[in-house]
């Protein structure tokens, strides 16, 4: 449909273009605005590093005050490391007990072991020192009859 109408004619414009010479034609007429741009270049770049380096010194002033904090850290954990060990060799022993006093083959033993009480079965033993056996006068040649 559009494909079938004419091409519209553009208006010309009431005055006729103008010829440059060629000597004119380096005129500088745009430094002003390529000064105008790097500057504006200029001024971003010395704010992206001034705040860059306003963030690195605040940067570096946080880590100097947590280096205390990080050495107050270790000694505690070597503290805590030493009770670690301490705790582990009285582990080991509780655990070596544990199957001594929860054996149920044992519970009377270690009843008895614990609270020094004796099983009423049981039958107490006393020993006694043996009596002096009566020692018979061997006949002796100074004995008289």
């Amino acid at each position: 449909m559009y494909a079938l109408k004419p091409p519209t004619s553009t208006p010309k414009s009431a005055r006729p273009l103008r010829v440059v010479p060629k000597g004119k034609a380096k005129i500088k007429a745009k430094p002003r605005r390529k000064a105008k741009h790097y500057r504006a270049i200029a001024c971003e770049t010395t704010a992206k590093i001034v705040v860059n380096a306003v963030l690195s010194i605040a940067a570096i002033g946080a880590l100097f005050q947590l280096l205390p904090y990080r050495s107050s850290q270790e000694i505690k954990l070597q503290e805590l490391q030493a009770a670690v060990k301490s705790t582990g060799s009285r582990v080991q022993q509780v655990q070596s007990k544990f199957s001594y006093y929860f054996d149920p083959s044992q519970a009377r033993e270690s009843m008895q072991e614990l609270t020094g009480r004796i099983d009423p079965q049981r039958r107490q033993i006393v020993w006694k020192a043996p009596a002096a056996a009566p020692v018979k006068a061997l006949n002796s040649p100074n004995v008289s009859k």
